[in-house]
């Protein structure tokens, strides 16, 4: 390996985060798999690392800034708050089909002046069964043509 001796000067900031790492990393030799013996070699290591993901995301990609990617990698993701997200959208289609279900409840009950005995909705074969899902396709279709006009009315501002 060549070896191109440069001599750099580092920020305070960057020096004292390259000395928390350094300091983080020998008190817990866990965190990483072989510490560097000299601290030219653990700068090397962390530049080498950082320039190696730097152009695994740049290179033939000229749509990534860097400042897009810096904030990609420095943006922590919660996948728990993001499955939170998707299991409330999937509780609120389940609400609305409850509704529906509501109203023609309320409508057949008007119409024939009371409740018959109910099946499980969860039982395949029951005619329940065959609501409850017509109604989820109902709700899905609902929410279609409500995002669809969300999306127009977006497109005319």
């Amino acid at each position: 390996m060549t070896e191109n001796k440069m001599t750099v000067r580092f920020y305070k900031k960057t020096s004292a985060q390259l000395a928390y790492v350094e300091k983080l990393w020998e008190n817990n030799p866990m965190l990483v798999d072989k510490m560097p013996g000299t601290r030219n070699a653990f700068i090397n290591m962390l530049l080498t690392d950082y320039l190696s993901i730097i152009i695994k995301n740049q290179d033939g990609n000229n749509k990534v800034t860097y400042e897009d990617l810096k904030k990609k990698l420095l943006t922590p993701k919660n996948t728990q708050l993001e499955e939170l997200k998707r299991n409330q959208y999937h509780l609120e289609d389940r609400i609305n089909a409850m509704f529906y279900l509501l109203l023609i409840s309320n409508k057949v009950l008007a119409e024939n002046g009371g409740l018959k005995e109910l099946g499980s909705m969860f039982e395949y074969g029951t005619p329940e069964y065959k609501i409850y899902h017509e109604l989820m396709n109902l709700v899905d279709e609902d929410n279609k043509r409500l995002f669809a006009s969300v999306r127009q009315k977006n497109k005319q501002k």
